[in-house]
């Protein structure tokens, strides 16, 4: 009798505290952004980890990594300054590792008139050919650590005409 107790004991055990998983979602299924930025893709070149750093609201850096498996492209961007349109253009080389806008040692692609304080979001349309994707961006701040350094710098300046 003892041994069919503890065997019954053993499986209850076994099955209530492994039930949840039967039943619950399983979180390493579910991708998710693991920095501050967004990743979005536009035809085939993937941008990862997007993010602008303002300091003031009004001149921001943009900056992400760009992955494009096929032969160099223009990236379009642009997003509303003072009610008239920004755009300008950035070219993705082929690589199959990213290519780095904005950081330290890389071009920094310079937004100006964003009217957008850091800790909101900047409505901002990329393009390559006939393929958009418009989507919100994260604005910050330099004081992070991770983003120190990467306040606008001219480089390539893209501004409302």
């Amino acid at each position: 009798v003892r041994v069919i107790v503890a065997a019954a004991i053993a499986a209850g055990v076994a099955v209530g505290t492994s039930g949840c998983n039967l039943i619950q979602p399983q979180a390493t299924t579910k991708s998710y952004e693991a920095s501050d930025g967004i990743n979005i893709n536009v035809g085939d070149v993937a941008l990862r980890n997007v993010v602008i750093i303002s300091n003031n609201g009004q001149t921001g850096n943009l900056v992400m990594g760009a992955i494009n498996t096929t032969t160099p492209v223009a990236l379009h961007i642009e997003y509303k300054s003072a009610g008239k349109v920004a755009d300008g253009h950035v070219v993705v080389p082929f690589s199959t590792q990213p290519t780095l806008y904005g950081t330290a040692n890389n071009s920094k692609v310079i937004l100006t008139g964003i009217n957008t304080e850091p800790g909101s979001m900047l409505e901002i349309k990329f393009t390559i050919g006939s393929k958009t994707t418009t989507t919100l961006v994260p604005v910050l701040n330099s004081d992070l650590p991770e983003y120190h350094g990467l306040n606008p710098g001219a480089t390539v300046t893209i501004a409302a005409h």
